[in-house]
Formats: structure tokens, C-alpha cells, sequence
């Protein structure tokens, strides 16, 4: 099951683009304000039209960045809530800030992306993408090779073939970019992150990422 969290004070209905694609098993959790609580009636009549649940939240008001606190708790208490399942946790907004929040899960094994809206085209991890190239740049004009985090020093047992590999996946799904990722980092949180820079696709990537779940334990992936 997918959630996505707005943060409809940032995206307004912007942040509905793409609602179309979602289905029954998807569930959409509106965040808003006193400020941000008109929608427009094309709005309205986008969202009855969806198969997915939806529930909505008035955040509470008088303190700065009220409503960010109150998704991050929402968030986490559908995370403790949910655990056990494969539900991936999607917040929907342009404020980098929750980049934060989303590597703080990433460390724990929880898959939780941002993105702008239901089509995804800006990436969870976009910020923190800039932000090391920023970092490596002096190392770049010093001719040394920057590193790449979780991805030196995979040892043949912690590899798989693409027999392997097809064990989990379709042809349809699998490439050999996919054997790639999987051989080239250490820790699950990298292959993660290195599926959804591939297929620039949340709902593809995290697919594939949850049928290789098995194969990343056996392969002791971090």
C-alpha cells in the first residue's frame, strides 16, 4: 500500500498532478492549513474521481511550521503503525527540509520519498545530490575521484547473477542496469536510491526494490 502525504500549504493543487495513476490500494493524506484551505471545485471533482482513500487533517495554527511537525508525526506513527508490510510513504511537497526526514528512515530501512506531485519528477534525494556534488567539487578540480557512498568494496559473495536476479523479477521488469545497482552498492538504502535514479519512476523503482527484498537479506545487503 502507497501513502502520500501533502503538504497541500506548499504544493496547493499542483501537488495533485498525476492523482489520476493512483488505485484502491493507495491512500492520500491531505495536510492543510487555515491559510490553504480553499480548493477549487476542478479540484474537488479530481480527487472524487480517484479509487483511492482519502483523508484530510487541518493542522493546528499559531506556531511556525506547524503543519511540517505535524505530517513528520503523522508520518512516523503510520510508519510504527504499518510495520511488517511493504507500504512505501511518499510526502508531497518542494520544501527540502523533509530531505532530512527522508534520510532519518532511510537509515532504518523504511522506504519514504519526496515528491512534488503523484507524477514525481523531482526526487527525494535531489537535495542531498546537489549538496555532494557541491562537497566533491574542490575534490574534482584536484583530480581526485569522489566518492560514492556504499558503493566500493562489494565482495563476490554479496553479488548475484542475473539467474539470480530473474528468480524475483519478470523479463519484462528486469535489465542488466538493474545487475548493475544491485553488484555496485553495499547497503540497501544505496540500491534504493540508485533504482529511483535509474527509472526516475517512484512506483517502478520501489516495486522493483520490494520483490528484491529477499534476495538483498540473502545477499546480506546492509
Amino acid at each position: 500500500m502507497n501513502y502520500y502525504f501533502i503538504d497541500y500549504e506548499n504544493v496547493h493543487a499542483d501537488g495533485f498532478t498525476g492523482a489520476e495513476s493512483l488505485g484502491e490500494n493507495d491512500v492520500i493524506c491531505v495536510m492543510y492549513t487555515e491559510q490553504s484551505k480553499a480548493f477549487s471545485l476542478e479540484l474537488v471533482e479530481k480527487i472524487a474521481r480517484q479509487n483511492a482513500k482519502l483523508e484530510s487533517y487541518k493542522a493546528g495554527s499559531g506556531a511556525k511550521n506547524s503543519l511540517d511537525f505535524q505530517l513528520a508525526s503523522y508520518l512516523g506513527y503510520m510508519i510504527a503503525r504499518c510495520e511488517g508490510r511493504d507500504d512505501c510513504f511518499y510526502i508531497v511537497s518542494k520544501d527540502t527540509g523533509f530531505n532530512h526526514l527522508v534520510d532519518f528512515w532511510a537509515e532504518r530501512n523504511v522506504t519514504v520519498k519526496r515528491v512534488p506531485n503523484f507524477v514525481g519528477e523531482e526526487k527525494e534525494t535531489k537535495a542531498a545530490v546537489v549538496a555532494e556534488s557541491v562537497e566533491e567539487e574542490p575534490k574534482a578540480k584536484a583530480k581526485a575521484k569522489p566518492k560514492t557512498k556504499g558503493k566500493s568494496k562489494v565482495s563476490d559473495s554479496n553479488k548475484a547473477t542475473k539467474e539470480e536476479l530473474m528468480q524475483y523479477l519478470t523479463e519484462e521488469e528486469y535489465s542488466d542496469k538493474i545487475l548493475e545497482i544491485f553488484n555496485s552498492y553495499k547497503t540497501r538504502v544505496a540500491i534504493n536510491n540508485g533504482l529511483s535514479k535509474e527509472f526516475r519512476d517512484s512506483q517502478k523503482s520501489s516495486a522493483i526494490y520490494k520483490k528484491l527484498k529477499v534476495l538483498l537479506k540473502e545477499k546480506q545487503k546492509s
